[in-house]
């Protein structure tokens, strides 16, 4: 690309040059539109996942994040209309004695599935305890 200058009363102005759309867009083809894309989605991942901790530590009282990946998590399900829905989720540090229940509609709240949560807790290596009926029959 060349600049054309002309002297106007002794000040030199690039003289303008209409641009057309292909100058405009440069290398944006269909492959720069996917990545912008997967960085929109890849952004609301992000903005999901931390609403996703923000819900346990306020729930948990936790003090950092960090302590998320130390916790120990079992699952409730629900029938509804013949498919498996999850119903709770409860939390617990490995000290601790009580869970903490974390329900249906709490996790609706934070703009996450309750599945993408247990993804979320299985992703920070969280570790899932089985529970006898006994137990289960406490909580619930």
């Amino acid at each position: 690309m060349s600049i054309i200058l002309k002297k106007k009363k002794g000040l030199l102005i690039p003289k303008p040059i209409p641009t057309n759309p292909s100058q405009v867009l440069g290398n944006l083809g269909l492959g720069s539109v996917i990545g912008i894309l997967s960085k929109q989605e890849s952004i609301m991942n992000d903005i999901i996942e931390e609403a996703i901790e923000g819900l346990i530590t306020e729930k948990m009282l936790l003090i950092s994040t960090r302590i998320i990946r130390s916790l120990e998590y079992f699952v409730s399900y629900k029938m509804i209309d013949g498919d498996k829905a999850i119903k709770s989720l409860f939390l617990k540090k490995k000290a601790w004695s009580s869970f903490v229940r974390i329900e249906h509609e709490e996790m609706r709240q934070t703009g996450a599935m309750p599945k993408e949560i247990v993804e979320f807790l299985e992703k920070k290596k969280c570790k899932k305890i089985k529970i006898s009926r006994e137990q289960l029959e406490n909580y619930i």
